[in-house]
């Protein structure tokens, strides 16, 4: 992106590029086994549109693990949870969802945008996941992780804050659309001051979706003529 193309693009994983097909509970799951010796409640723990820091809080709390321990934790269990997925990636079921490749082929021929991550999962995982399913982790030159903060609204702000690091200037938080498949997505879109396009591609479908007032809202990623003509207009 230079300094004449300002449209900022960041992309959810889960639910938004591919269907996780309940395995980032597994393997996170086994990493808090090996590091907290136990994983609380997880197998019926609501997970979607949370970072992985709150989640791995939030069921550590659960199970009367101290905040000082799971502090001292943390970082083990994130490494663990990478190491797993790693270690897993040659069979993961995992699967890209309809319409991402060519999405994704389409915005790369197209210097207009800059295209970043903005997810609950652990950094260090996400190349792996996004390898298994076919996408190459490349694409995306920045983003914000579920390892970087607690709250997912404190991530558009962080990816942000790096892109312009990077780019050695500001960005116009007007130019940047976040693109997910849950309420809390919009949230987090409207926190950092940028606008959203959700995706019922996930566990909420578009009326729910719409209860949250985002600025465009679809079923899916398939229609790639109709979805450039919104992130070419935004």
């Amino acid at each position: 992106m230079t300094a004449d193309n300002h449209r900022v693009l960041l992309f959810d994983i889960d639910c938004t590029l591919l269907n996780p097909a309940g395995e980032g509970r597994i393997y996170l799951s086994q990493a808090l086994e090996e590091v907290f010796g136990t994983a609380g409640p997880i197998a019926d723990f609501p997970m979607a549109g949370k970072t992985d820091w709150q989640i791995v809080t939030e069921l550590m709390t659960l199970v009367g693990i101290s905040p000082k321990q799971i502090d001292a934790g943390r970082e083990a269990a994130f490494a663990a949870y990478a190491r797993l997925i790693a270690e897993a990636a040659p069979i993961l079921k995992m699967t890209v969802l309809p319409g991402v490749q060519t999405l994704l082929g389409a915005l790369s021929q197209q210097l207009e945008f800059a295209l970043g991550l903005v997810t609950g999962n652990v950094r260090e995982a996400v190349p792996y996941k996004l390898r298994a399913v076919g996408i190459d982790p490349a694409q995306f030159t920045f983003g914000a992780y579920g390892s970087d903060r607690l709250h997912r609204n404190d991530l558009p702000g962080l990816a942000i804050t790096r892109l312009e690091a990077k780019l050695g200037r500001t960005i116009d938080r007007v130019h940047v659309l976040v693109i997910g498949d849950t309420s809390r997505d919009i949230d987090c879109a409207r926190h950092a001051g940028a606008k959203v396009l959700a995706v019922a591609t996930g566990h909420s479908p578009v009326e729910e979706l719409e209860k949250s007032s985002p600025d465009y809202v679809l079923e899916n990623l398939t229609d790639t003529e109709a979805l450039l003509q919104i992130l070419h207009s935004y």
